[in-house]
């Protein structure tokens, strides 16, 4: 039920088509480290480079290329640093952290 609330509160935040500002990527970053510091159970210092790298990925979504693409990497390749092993894993397995950005239209990416 949880999962259930907190992809609906996500699915109905509506994101500009240009690259997402930074009031909004800031929120987004924010929800999605605390929930990845709740369920990974990050430390301060891991929630900290965490949310700078979301962050980051947010501030840098122009198009649907970008969702999954080179900040995409980018921001995977960063929290393999950041996590440790057994984090990453669960990170690696989970739908909502690992790609928690979907583009709904040709002009609209919205957090998953």
């Amino acid at each position: 039920m949880k999962k259930i609330l907190t992809m609906v509160m996500m699915m109905t935040i509506a994101i500009s088509a240009a690259a997402m500002p930074y009031t909004a990527a800031r929120n987004e970053a924010l929800f999605l480290s605390d929930k990845m510091a709740y369920e990974l159970g990050l430390t301060a210092t891991q929630y900290e480079a965490v949310y700078e790298i979301n962050l980051d990925y947010l501030l840098n979504l122009d198009t649907r290329a970008d969702v999954f693409g080179f900040w995409w990497d980018v921001r995977n390749r960063d929290l393999r640093y950041v996590l440790s092993t057994w984090q990453y894993d669960r990170f690696m397995a989970s739908e909502w952290f690992y790609r928690p950005v979907i583009w709904t239209s040709t002009a609209v990416p919205q957090c998953s």
